[in-house]
């Protein structure tokens, strides 16, 4: 990737960054911070908003300045660019509107479809660029829930609008943001989703209860200390074509069954009484 197609794929993913805040600004508006959204609405130099860099991962990140993708993507698409049977099947997919928002995909299937349908990099960068448009926008992304959280309103933004988006991210994150949002509603989970972590049992106490406060913390520690455990801890060694594969071999020894069984024997003994 020369300095040219570099900078091409960068004012691309610009104009896309563009629609897809207005696009949230719409869809999340009211459960932004005042300032966030004073700041969002009258934003016009996106470019300045993206980064591309090396910065020792595959992954997105994004803070509340930028969204930063990983210049490492190129070396991985140059070594599967390589490999026989690299864009045998062009018109593969991950998903279609009926099982975007709720799928058993993972890092395994999205590697798969990365290599069998031929991705370059520009491809795998706007793949993530939504979902970290949404932490961009005040989405919390702090811990593993979080995330869940983040991705789940990203699947809903991508369906609404037909939006590009890999429909792979944090799979079983997401069904845990599925299941508070059963418990809660969609309202209070879109509250929760722009909320900083510390504010989130507050509220929690002031809109439900007490109970529903100490059930989130728990939850939320249930879920951190699995996450930390078998995967966040080993991140800065995702990098390049090994650290793909030790990713998603990672993830998929993640087992969330004591968070979900707390919150089953909670949410029961709840209902008793």
């Amino acid at each position: 990737m020369n300095d040219s197609s570099l900078q091409q794929i960068h004012f691309e993913l610009s104009k896309q960054l563009e629609i897809y805040i207005l696009e949230i600004l719409k869809t999340f508006g009211k459960y932004m911070k005042t300032e966030t959204y004073s700041f969002l609405e009258n934003m016009y130099n996106y470019s300045e908003i993206i980064q591309i860099q090396d910065y020792g991962s595959i992954n997105g990140m994004a803070n509340n300045k930028h969204i930063y993708l990983p210049l490492t993507a190129k070396n991985v698409f140059e070594t599967f660019k390589e490999m026989p049977g690299y864009g045998m099947w062009k018109d593969h997919v991950l998903y279609d509107k009926y099982t975007l928002l709720v799928n058993n995909n993972t890092f395994f299937d999205y590697v798969f479809h990365v290599f069998i349908s031929g991705y370059t990099s520009q491809d795998y960068y706007e793949d993530l660029l939504l979902h970290e448009a949404l932490h961009f926008c005040g989405s919390g992304g702090a811990n593993a829930l979080q995330e869940g959280i983040n991705e789940l309103l990203t699947r809903k933004v991508a369906l609404k609008y037909n939006f590009r988006t890999n429909g792979c991210a944090y799979s079983k994150e997401v069904s845990l943001a599925l299941r508070l949002e059963q418990l809660w509603g969609e309202d209070m989970l879109y509250k929760l989703a722009f909320a900083k972590t510390n504010e989130i049992p507050i509220i929690l106490e002031k809109n439900i209860g007490k109970e529903a406060a100490i059930l989130y913390t728990n939850f939320l520690t249930l879920v951190e200390e699995e996450f930390q455990k078998v995967y966040y801890q080993h991140i800065d060694s995702y990098d390049g074509i090994k650290g793909i594969w030790k990713k998603c071999a990672n993830y998929q020894k993640i087992s969330y069954q004591k968070a979900y069984e707390y919150l089953e024997t909670t949410s029961l003994i709840k209902k008793k009484k």
